[in-house]
């Protein structure tokens, strides 16, 4: 790689750039599919502990008619009493989520919605919420 005047050689500085050049491309590309997989995982844990909230609210004030619920829209989801708006959480950029209604029964098990899926802006990446029909255990998938 080295000539007898002590330059470096044009083929040897060609390969030293390439594999840089390789190297930090596929640096960044996992950087990047990182970043997404981190947004869907804490969307999918904080939109879990919502639901469990909303289950407790449920069991706890004996109210199964969807007096507390999660709503699922298509930027953002809401966390509401009745009418009144309790909390809204936009999705990061790009994020893909189920819509509909999440709210459960007095005995805690869900009355519509049992499932719902979160997935990355490439597609390459899901993380599904899923609740039990049967005991209403809330779990991430």
């Amino acid at each position: 790689m080295v000539r007898r005047n002590g330059f470096i050689s044009l083929t040897g500085l060609m390969l030293a750039l390439g594999l840089l050049l390789l190297y930090l491309g596929l640096g960044l590309t996992a950087g990047q599919r990182s970043r997404s997989h981190q947004a869907v995982d804490g969307l999918a844990r904080e939109m879990a502990l919502d639901m469990q909230q909303v289950r407790q609210r449920c069991v706890g004030n004996n109210q199964s008619n969807g007096r507390w619920k999660l709503v699922l829209e298509e930027k953002r989801y809401v966390l509401q009493e009745g009418y009144i708006r309790v909390k809204e959480r936009p999705y990061p950029p790009g994020l893909q989520v189920t819509k509909g209604d999440v709210h459960f029964a007095v005995d805690g098990r869900p009355q519509h919605t049992m499932a719902v899926v979160i997935t990355s802006p490439d597609g390459a990446y899901t993380r599904s919420i899923v609740v039990a029909a049967q005991t209403g255990r809330i779990r991430i998938a």
